[in-house]
């Protein structure tokens, strides 16, 4: 039983859809960033939407059919790479596509820092099975954290949200033995990193 909700869990929270939360934490951050038109609102949420979600997970059976993965969380090392290349693709035109319009930097920045975390899990998949789920997580507490600072913003609950996803999803991840405890913290570790130091320089 404990093992079907971590599934289900992992399901639900796939890395894939953390630039659609971190979408809805800035459209409801209350800073200058969440007032935008409502054509650009809908505009970003769609783009975004297909480039970083759908049309990477539509995907996904292809490589399940070729036999060049085995599930949807492609649990070896090397079933990862042409995946995660597609998908770095798919995230720069999403970063290069919102970059072309008149909005607050804070959507470049978050998917400029959602494309590194990809380039940065692609390159240590080639010696190391980084989780990608803790990536993704830490990334998203890291974007809150950085409202919070560079805007004088109270995103706590944001926050205690963030981090008990966090938590709950690391343990799902573990109770699936799909990671070690280093390669959870660590993935938690250079999401949050990567996106406060984009968010910071």
């Amino acid at each position: 039983m404990e093992k079907r909700i971590a599934t289900v869990l992992s399901y639900i929270a796939h890395p894939l859809l953390i630039p659609m939360l971190g979408l809805l934490v800035i459209s409801h951050s209350g800073t200058y960033a969440a007032d935008l038109d409502l054509r650009f609102t809908q505009f970003i949420y769609l783009s975004v939407f297909l480039l970083t979600f759908l049309l990477p997970a539509a995907l996904i059976p292809l490589f399940m059919h070729s036999g060049l993965a085995k599930s949807i969380h492609f649990p070896e090392r090397k079933e990862r790479l042409m995946p995660l290349y597609i998908t770095l693709i798919f995230y720069l035109a999403a970063y290069f596509l919102i970059k072309k319009l008149p909005v607050s930097q804070v959507y470049q920045r978050f998917l400029f820092s959602a494309s590194l975390s990809i380039l940065f899990v692609l390159a240590i998949s080639y010696f190391w099975k980084i989780s990608a789920h803790m990536v993704g997580w830490g990334g998203l507490v890291g974007l809150i954290i950085s409202l919070s600072f560079r805007f004088d913003t109270d995103l706590m609950l944001f926050l205690i949200i963030g981090l008990l996803c966090s938590g709950t999803i690391g343990y799902a991840r573990l109770r699936l033995d799909a990671h070690n405890s280093w390669q959870i913290y660590a993935g938690f570790f250079v999401g949050f990193a990567i996106m406060l130091t984009v968010f910071f320089i």
